[in-house]
């Protein structure tokens, strides 16, 4: 079955676009002509391609969890769902996966065609779901992962805005300050006396503009070397690797993988997955690769049937409270409640080693940024108090 996208006009004149499933264009057209629907545009559409991002995700889960509890049975929820969605590449992945299950795979089966849009974590969850009957509960368990994921990601972006929006501005100003502002008062200070601070100003604008050349180079390579972290894998992660060795961010970005972790371990045993796989589907979301070393042997020493709080408690990068709260967990038999505490503690550290950060480097910012335009400026104003050097001796 292939998925066809058809315009046609209605009764009253207004423009119709929609999607229906046929297995070849002529079936989709004897299907159109069968509803007696007018189209003057069929178009085969290409499923490969669709994409959502993770916040489309968590909508798609969050109605389809709330059709379920309505009652209804998957294959009619996706069929809704299509029906009313308006976004072409949501209704797209919906028709999809209800086609498929038409064609009698399961819904994890389903999914699975679609890797760049669904986990592994919540085709997972989903596929036990469906053994055990709780596909709902299941869907909610996805939906606090994909929220907790979503809402610490914010929380980072957020801390950093700011910074680097002040930054940019800083560098704006600067910028602005030697090519154009200082230039253009050159000759009007000419063959004067000056200032040691105008003079000092002077020289570094006089610089800027004939180094210009250079500095759009290494303006131009800085660029680069971001774009090539980005898009180039190997070269990304000795970058990362190097980041994660940094003395401030090393503890702060090791909260952060372990927060990734516990919410998911959590959830994930929630969900009524083994201990094991449980554990091993979390360590392919931790990215921070000096912890995915440590985590990747214990899950064979687990099987053995070692406990986790013994194999960790002699590790150097995971701190020493994590061994202690997983040892009494398993004491307690209580490890998903005690991974969802160990979470909220390091969310409540993460925030204020964010809000921490703010609040220092966001002054620092607006000194040095008022620190460059007030020297500048008083540069420039001091001669100018001068009135006798601007008359003619």
């Amino acid at each position: 079955m292939a998925l066809y996208e058809y315009f046609a006009l209605s009764k009253s004149g207004k423009k119709i676009k929609k999607v229906i499933s046929a297995t070849s264009f002529m079936e989709a057209k004897s299907i159109l002509e069968l509803q007696k629907i007018a189209a003057y545009k069929i178009s085969k559409l290409s499923e490969k391609n669709i994409f959502l991002s993770k916040k489309e995700v968590l909508y798609f889960f969050e109605q389809l969890k709330n059709m379920l509890l309505a009652g209804l049975a998957l294959y009619e929820s996706l069929l809704i769902l299509a029906e009313k969605e308006e976004k072409k590449k949501i209704k797209l992945l919906i028709l999809d996966l209800s086609e498929n299950i038409k064609l009698g795979l399961s819904l994890s089966e389903a999914m699975e065609k679609h890797p760049k849009t669904f986990d592994t974590i919540s085709i997972s969850m989903i596929e036990t779901a469906q053994k055990t009957g709780a596909l709902s509960e299941s869907l909610n368990e996805i939906i606090k992962i994909l929220t907790s994921s979503m809402n610490l990601k914010t929380r980072l972006i957020s801390a950093f805005t700011y910074p680097v929006v002040l930054l940019t501005f800083c560098m704006v100003v600067l910028n602005f300050l030697l090519f154009v502002t200082i230039p253009s008062l050159a000759d009007l200070f000419e063959d004067r006396k000056l200032h040691p601070f105008t003079k000092m100003v002077f020289a570094i604008s006089k610089f800027a503009v004939n180094s210009k050349f250079f500095i759009l180079l290494a303006a131009i390579g800085i660029v680069s070397v971001f774009l090539l972290m980005y898009f180039y894998k190997p070269f990304r992660k000795k970058i990362i690797e190097k980041l994660l060795n940094l003395p401030i961010l090393k503890s702060f970005l090791i909260k952060v993988a372990l927060i990734r972790f516990s919410i998911s371990f959590s959830n994930l045993l929630k969900g009524g997955q083994s201990y094991v796989n449980s554990i091993t589907l979390a360590i392919n979301i931790l990215k921070h690769q000096t912890l995915e070393n440590e985590f990747l042997p214990i899950k064979d020493k687990l099987i053995e049937g070692e406990k986790l709080s013994t194999l960790l408690k002699d590790s150097e990068n995971i701190p020493p409270m994590v061994s202690k709260m997983l040892s009494i967990a398993e004491e307690t038999s209580e490890m998903p409640k005690m991974l969802s505490n160990i979470a909220k503690i390091y969310e409540e550290e993460v925030d204020r080693f964010l809000s921490k950060i703010s609040s220092i480097v966001q002054p620092v910012l607006l000194v040095i940024l008022g620190l460059i335009i007030g020297f500048v400026v008083l540069s420039i104003l001091i001669p100018l108090t001068d009135v006798s050097s601007f008359i003619g001796e």
